[in-house]
């Protein structure tokens, strides 16, 4: 973990860029992508004008009949001075969130994107103030660049980040953490946490869930 949060960090500070940038933390669910995009979200969203951290994207839109429209009002609060009547149209948002992000430099975090039409929704397809970022977490990492916004005549500048899970020694670690208190197994052990971990592949959220229940 302490890779990828010095490979954001880095990203994310790096003012070389003369368009947006946009990192996207791709990766199977359970993986690591919205923790790794909260903490450094948490670090770093005071350096900009306005900064917005969506979560949950996807649940709540599947969830929610006015979900999407939930989602945009939260970031038109986050980034801009909105009045208090409630829109029922989501180009209507688009529109307000497309003009906010024109005039301010922002840090921007759709975390569990997982269909074009929320990505369309919610950063718009209209750019943004140079020197914006914005990290998007998805399942499916061939979303980002299939947006709205890579198809203007000023693309924004993307990198990709893919999340793996740990290799056998650091899944043994995290398994034995949570079982345990410790980095290795308790004696007798031994053998169950071989197969967890095999049967984990290296997956953090799984390792956790079964190490709590050892």
């Amino acid at each position: 973990m302490d890779y990828h949060i010095n490979f954001v960090t880095s990203w994310l500070k790096d003012a070389s860029s003369r368009t947006t940038d946009i990192l996207t933390i791709s990766g199977i669910g359970g993986i690591g992508k919205s923790s790794l995009a909260k903490h450094v979200f948490r670090l770093y969203w005071q350096e900009f004008h306005k900064s917005s951290y969506i979560e949950d994207i996807s649940r709540i839109c599947v969830g929610k009949f006015n979900g999407l429209l939930d989602l945009q009002e939260q970031l038109c609060n986050d980034i801009s001075k909105t009045s208090s009547i409630r829109v029922h149209d989501v180009s209507v948002y688009t529109a307000k969130i497309e003009n906010a992000i024109a005039r301010k430099r922002v840090f921007l975090v759709p975390d569990d994107i997982s269909t074009l039409v929320q990505l369309d929704a919610l950063p718009g397809s209209k750019g943004f103030h140079s020197g914006s970022k914005v990290i998007i977490t998805t399942n499916d990492g061939w979303l980002t660049e299939s947006c709205t916004l890579f198809k203007t005549n000023t693309k924004p500048k993307h990198t990709k980040l893919f999340l793996e899970g740990f290799h056998e020694t650091g899944s043994r670690k995290l398994l034995c953490s949570h079982a345990f208190l410790c980095k290795h197994p308790k004696v007798g052990y031994e053998e169950v946490s071989y197969k967890l971990v095999k049967y984990c592949q290296g997956h953090p959220l799984a390792l956790e869930v079964l190490g709590k229940s050892v």
